[in-house]
This record gives C-alpha cells, sequence and structure tokens, in this order.
C-alpha cells in the first residue's frame, strides 16, 4: 500500500507543469522601495510596476506589507502574457513618525504558489507637514486646465526657508507664498496650477521642494488628477483570447464623446487586411463599432494598436487589440 501511494504521489507530481525558479522575481524589476524623506501628512505613494514576461496567464492572489506603517493595493490580478500591472504602497504619514521599515509580499497563486518579497524603508520628518498631504486636481476635462492649493507648515530653525521648487513637467506652473511666521511656526502657500494642452489620462507626478536645510534639503510632494478626454473607448483593450488560424472573430468597442463627432479611418499596420472596424458614416456622440478579426498564418500572441481618425481631432484615438492566433 505504501507502495502505491508513493507511486501515486509521483505520478501526480510528475502531472504538475515545472516552472523556472524565480519565475515569480523575473516579473519584478524593482528590489527596493526607497520613499526618502517624506513630510508628516504626506500622500507618500510608489507603484511597484509587475510585468508578465511569460508565456503564460499570471494571477496575483494578494498582496501585503509586514507593518501598520504601510499598505499595498493593486491594479488588476489576472496578467496575461506580455500584460502588465502594478502594485501600490503607500505609507502611513499620519500616524508613524521618523524611519520606518518593513517589506512588500506579493503573492501569485497561479500559475502556482510564489511570493515576491522586497524592502520598504521611509523616514517621515515631523518637522514639515503638509495640508492636504498631496496636490490634488481631481477630475478636469482635457483642455480645460485645473489650480489646486496645499498648506505647508515647517516647526524648526527659524531662517526656514524654500528656495526652489523643482517641476516634473512643463504642464505644472507653481507659484509659492512669502513665509508667514506665528507660534513658533513658519507657513507658506502653495499654488499649483496645470497647463490646459495636458494629455487626457491619469495625472501622478511627485514635485520637489528644495529647502536651506543641508541635512534634508529635498521635501517630496506628490501631484494627482486625471484628465478627462473628449473621446473616451472602452473597453480600452480588446481581447480576443485565442483565435485558430483562418477563423473569424467579432468584438466590439463603444465611443463616448462630449459632442457629436465622426470617425474617418481606422488604421492597422500590422493586419491591414484581417482587422477591420466598420466605421459609421455619421457623426453622433456615441458609436458602437464592430472590430472584426481574421486570424492570419502564422501563431502566437499579438498587440495591436489601431488608430482612429476623428474629424476636427488634431489626436488619433486608440484601440488596443489582444490575442493569441493558433493551430486549428
Amino acid at each position: 500500500m505504501r507502495t502505491q501511494t508513493l507511486a501515486l504521489f509521483v505520478a501526480v507530481g510528475l502531472s504538475q507543469p515545472l516552472y523556472a525558479e524565480g519565475w515569480a522575481s523575473a516579473m519584478v524589476k524593482d528590489r527596493k522601495i526607497d520613499f526618502g524623506v517624506i513630510a508628516t501628512g504626506s500622500e507618500a505613494k510608489i507603484r511597484v510596476p509587475v510585468k508578465n514576461v511569460h508565456n503564460y496567464v499570471v494571477h496575483i492572489s494578494d498582496v501585503r506589507t509586514t507593518c501598520g506603517c504601510s499598505a499595498a493595493a493593486t491594479g488588476e490580478k489576472t496578467i496575461p502574457p506580455g500584460g502588465e500591472t502594478f502594485v501600490e504602497v503607500q505609507m502611513n504619514t499620519s500616524k508613524f513618525r521618523q524611519r520606518k521599515d518593513s517589506n512588500l509580499i506579493i503573492q501569485f497563486d497561479v500559475p502556482q504558489f510564489e511570493e515576491v518579497r522586497i524592502p520598504i524603508t521611509a523616514y517621515i520628518r515631523t518637522d514639515v507637514v503638509f495640508q492636504p498631504g498631496a496636490i490634488r486636481f481631481g477630475n478636469i476635462d482635457q483642455g480645460v486646465g485645473g489650480t489646486a492649493r496645499i498648506q505647508i507648515a515647517y516647526a524648526g530653525r527659524a531662517d526656514w526657508d524654500i528656495e526652489n521648487i523643482k517641476l516634473p513637467n512643463s504642464s505644472l506652473k507653481a507659484t509659492l507664498s512669502a513665509p508667514r511666521r506665528e507660534a513658533g511656526q513658519i507657513h507658506f502657500e502653495l499654488r499649483m496650477e496645470l497647463a490646459p494642452t495636458v494629455k487626457s489620462g491619469p495625472l501622478r507626478d511627485v514635485v520637489t521642494l528644495v529647502t536651506n536645510d543641508a541635512r534634508n534639503p529635498f521635501v517630496p510632494l506628490m501631484v494627482e488628477g486625471n484628465i478627462l478626454p473628449d473621446i473616451t473607448v472602452t473597453p480600452a483593450v480588446i481581447d480576443l483570447g485565442r483565435v485558430q488560424v483562418g477563423e473569424k472573430k467579432r468584438a466590439r468597442v463603444v465611443l463616448k464623446g462630449k459632442k457629436p463627432f465622426q470617425v474617418t479611418r481606422a488604421v492597422s499596420r500590422q493586419f491591414p487586411d484581417e482587422l477591420i472596424l466598420e466605421l459609421p458614416g455619421s457623426a453622433n456622440k456615441v458609436q458602437l463599432i464592430p472590430v472584426d478579426f481574421t486570424a492570419p498564418n502564422g501563431e502566437g500572441r499579438f498587440t495591436e494598436d489601431v488608430t482612429l481618425t476623428v474629424q476636427g481631432r488634431k489626436d488619433p484615438l486608440k484601440v488596443r487589440v489582444t490575442g493569441a492566433v493558433v493551430k486549428p
């Protein structure tokens, strides 16, 4: 009986696919998460990219940190081959102070269980406080621009000052008020303007306050917002799944605009004859466009961006189509 049990165990073990050691670590390039020196009350977040470099689907079952001083959350949990997601780590700067060390744990359960650990370090300074914790523009229509303000308080040296503000891109403009001193503190108001020319999509950047503190001259400040496009594309990615050579598959994409618009052209460079979008011949606020794909010869996964030209719109729209061509 013991021999039969051992044989069954070996047979089951051999039937399971074997994956190279470190297959999970290969998808995460970051080996350390260092927040540096951050202010009390600041919204300190870092995103860790996770890219599936394998030819099989992977799934994130859990993300967590080993200390209450930090927290973790993930984007998409199921990652197809070539796909990418992220794990966002946020420090709790409201309740915790000074140096804090912990670990980020990313657990996978598909194709098999494995976990990745990444050390986290941060120093939460007590002499600089942000209110609110970040520059937040909220939701802004593309082409409009926006303004946000934040209060900065410092308690310490009487001659402490903000000498410069490093901006991550030309779409942002900063105006700092003159220092106001009261009750042993120095107060500033920072006014941030967002140019109407900024591109649509999520806005996540870090502004750096440069101070005259020789020991810790730099104080990071997060900038967040969401620039709403004039036309949305849903879904953002059309996944056709597995398509046999010669098989035809149909999907649909919905375009929604703030005013009537007309799509005049759809171009696929990789599949000019196999990937066809049936364009409506009139202008509407909402357009349901069929997407037909006929799988060509040649197996393998594909990702293709179809370019849509909209009458009177400077920038084209893009529809991403992914899938895998397989043998019949």
